[in-house]
């Protein structure tokens, strides 16, 4: 049997009680996958921002854990889909503070954030080909910084779909107007988030609402990623391309 490690999934946040529940059933998922894998490793959570503790406190709290049972080994997992501020520099701030107090007894490495995996896409071409939608939306958050939504622009390319978001334009609803306009009445909408929450619940309304306008729209949301069967998967393959906190 292999060494044991332990495995800490940190998302950005929330103070919404059903990211909490979303976040909580991944931690129970990749405990099982862990556990039908015959692997003992421990898991756990964290949150970069509004939580009780900082990043750094909870990867510590964690961390004295782990070296009272002989754990030397913790793989820190960032659950985000993008590439911004807080995987780039925030996530490795916090963990080099951490680093620093806890010392060369624990091993902190920084997996990939989960916005690398190429199955993020497969499940999302895999729930397309189950539907009998004309076309489809992929449907973020969206960013206001330059360059920001590229990474959606070319997740939606490489789909053959379009793009749209909740907090720029071209917004869900323009987009859904444009594809009606254009003669697509079955339309899919498959949110990249990895919960569902305030946001989802508002682009589902705002839908429902433009139908009322458009009688002949025929429309579907798929779920959340983390609503889907292989996401736990997903987020352990993370630990295999790593990056190690020296």
């Amino acid at each position: 049997m292999a060494r044991p490690s332990a495995h800490l999934l940190v998302i950005h946040g929330s103070r919404a009680p059903r990211t909490h529940r979303g976040l909580w059933e991944v931690e129970q998922q990749v405990r099982w996958l862990l556990q039908q894998n015959s692997r003992c490793d421990l898991v756990a959570t964290a949150t970069l921002e509004l939580g009780q503790f900082s990043l750094h406190e909870q990867i510590e709290h964690f961390g004295d854990r782990l070296l009272v049972r002989g754990i030397d080994t913790l793989n820190i997992i960032p659950l985000f889909l993008l590439p911004g501020v807080h995987v780039m520099e925030d996530i490795p701030a916090e963990v080099s503070v951490a680093q620093q107090t806890l010392g060369r007894k624990l091993n902190l490495n920084i997996c990939p954030y989960l916005g690398t995996h190429r199955q993020l896409q497969d499940i999302l071409v895999q729930e397309m080909a189950k539907s009998d939608r004309q076309t489809w939306i992929v449907a973020a958050h969206g960013s206001r910084r330059a360059g920001g939504n590229q990474p959606i622009e070319i997740l939606a390319h490489q789909l053959g779909i379009v793009d749209a978001y909740w907090s720029v334009m071209p917004s869900v609803q323009w987009r859904m107007e444009q594809l009606l306009e254009l003669g697509y009445d079955r339309i899919g909408i498959l949110p990249y988030f990895l919960f569902p929450g305030h946001i989802t619940d508002a682009i589902a309304t705002a839908v429902c609402q433009l139908q009322q306008h458009y009688p002949q729209l025929d429309y579907a949301i798929a779920p959340t990623l983390s609503q889907y069967s292989s996401f736990a998967k997903i987020v352990l393959d993370l630990t295999v391309n790593l990056k190690i906190q020296r």
